[in-house]
């Protein structure tokens, strides 16, 4: 990484007690070697990330037929009372979903939620779920990673 571009975490609680709630959103940079290493490995590239072999998975992310991609980036949508509140029933992923599933809600800067909505709605990029409620997203495009948590 060559820096971190863009951050912003939140935690609601006593910030140390069992049951405290923390959502953030961090953007790194990669370096340009880093970024362009990425864009020559394609669709090879989540088979030389770290982790087991499938665990990373390639964009857009599938939220239509996924049950844990349609669970951890539409989690209202089977509850009739918060799909009243303007979501539409057939929608694409959204970080703010994402980081919106247990109800705290951050402020993400403008223009910086949807350049991780467009690496998550688009082919070429590649997704991770990490512990505590966690997805790491690797955009060669932009030369961008991005690590989203809500938990």
């Amino acid at each position: 990484m060559a820096e971190i571009e863009y951050r912003l975490e939140e935690s609601w609680g006593l910030g140390f007690m069992p049951g405290d709630n923390e959502t953030g959103f961090v953007v790194y940079r990669l370096t340009n070697d880093s970024a362009d290493w990425a864009r020559k490995q394609g669709s090879r590239l989540g088979d030389m990330l770290s982790g087991t072999r499938g665990t990373w998975h390639e964009t857009p992310v599938d939220d239509r037929s996924d049950q844990t991609a349609i669970s951890q980036w539409h989690p209202y949508d089977r509850d009739p009372e918060m799909m009243a509140m303007e979501r539409i029933q057939r929608h694409p992923p959204t970080i703010f979903e994402y980081l919106e599933k247990y109800g705290f809600i951050i402020s993400i800067e403008k223009g910086r939620d949807h350049e991780a909505d467009r690496a998550i709605q688009s082919s070429g990029s590649f997704y991770s779920y990490g512990k505590g409620g966690s997805v790491t997203i690797v955009d060669p495009a932009r030369g961008k990673v991005y690590f989203a948590y809500a938990g």
